[in-house]
């Protein structure tokens, strides 16, 4: 098998306590203001279908302390924390998931943290500097001149350009490996807000790592290219923009009307460049970023059941920003 930009093993780190549907409720019940309903919370939680989500301010008996609502059972006397406040939280979490995570890759990976040449970082949920990347470049052991690249505030696609820029590091020497690291703490932006499309986030979002290490092999997924497209016309759609109590996410209603109008025609161009079809595509990975996405997808693309069956576990799945790959 001739030598390709391949990727290796894919490594995650989850934080230690899960936060299931019940008790997610019940966290949005006590951080909502007194003007939404309980009913309306239950409906976008039941609407989400995801079981747990993986949340690294959880506490041990339950409590989320960042926003001071109590262990399951207790008292709740909810906060609005600051967004320094919710910055330190990050750092905190994102380092210890991010180096969990780069360990992983590199020992699944088979060459020495001494061989990495190039660090690529991904994350939209905070800022910290020295930050993840220099933490998993002491923690791990990489060379004191590995050459870092962050990809930052890029949202769930930021995965595909830190790929992109992997895969140009790879191509340029057959020496080159490069670790592909993407962290999201997305828990130390839960609001206190009444808009629709913050509730929503609300029940969306999970925290966690992942990595991978990207280099000329010839054995591994090969890494064939990226792509990306700009939909005319939706600069305003989506949105994720610092405030003063946190990240403050605009997600419009008519996400899904603007995938079925426009993905298929994209996807087939891009196909197209790599002699493939939408038929030939043996299984797709579809970011879970809510239930009416992943329905705009399957349906404007006709994937057919037997490439669903692959993703039968994604509509229960919570979105990780950069760490589900679109």
């Amino acid at each position: 098998m001739r030598k390709t930009v391949r990727l290796g093993p894919i490594a995650v780190a989850n934080p230690p306590h899960r936060l299931s549907t019940a008790r997610s409720l019940e966290v949005a019940r006590a951080l909502a203001p007194d003007d939404v309903s309980t009913t309306v919370l239950t409906r976008l939680h039941d609407r989400s279908g995801i079981e747990h989500r993986n949340c690294a301010i959880l506490d041990g008996d339950g409590s989320v302390s960042l926003y001071g609502v109590g262990p399951e059972g207790g008292e709740d006397d909810p906060v609005v924390p600051g967004t320094a406040a919710r910055m330190i939280a990050y750092a905190e979490h994102a380092r210890r998931l991010a180096i969990e995570a780069s360990v992983g890759a590199i020992e699944s990976d088979g060459h020495g943290p001494g061989e990495i040449t190039h660090l690529v970082t991904a994350s939209c949920t905070g800022f910290d500097a020295p930050g993840v990347d220099r933490c998993v470049i002491d923690a791990v052991g990489l060379p004191a001149d590995v050459r870092r690249t962050h990809v930052g505030f890029m949202g769930c696609h930021a995965a595909v350009n830190a790929l992109a820029v992997a895969r140009a590091f790879a191509a340029e020497d057959p020496g080159h490996r490069v670790l592909v690291v993407c962290v999201e703490i997305s828990s130390v932006h839960f609001h206190r807000d009444q808009r629709l499309d913050r509730l929503i986030s609300n029940t969306l979002f999970a925290d966690g790592a992942a990595a991978t290490v990207v280099a000329l092999d010839d054995t591994g997924p090969e890494l064939a290219t990226t792509a990306a497209t700009i939909i005319p016309d939706t600069i305003d759609v989506m949105g994720w923009r610092i405030g003063d109590h946190g990240f403050e996410m605009t997600l419009g209603a008519e996400v899904p009307d603007h995938l079925r109008a426009n993905l298929p025609t994209w996807i087939e161009r891009t196909l197209a460049d790599q002699g493939l079809s939408i038929e030939a595509i043996g299984g797709w990975a579809i970011h879970p970023g809510g239930p009416r996405v992943i329905d705009a997808v399957v349906e404007s693309l006709d994937l057919s059941e037997n490439k669903l069956t692959s993703m039968a576990g994604i509509a229960t799945m919570p979105a990780l920003t950069s760490l589900n790959v679109p």
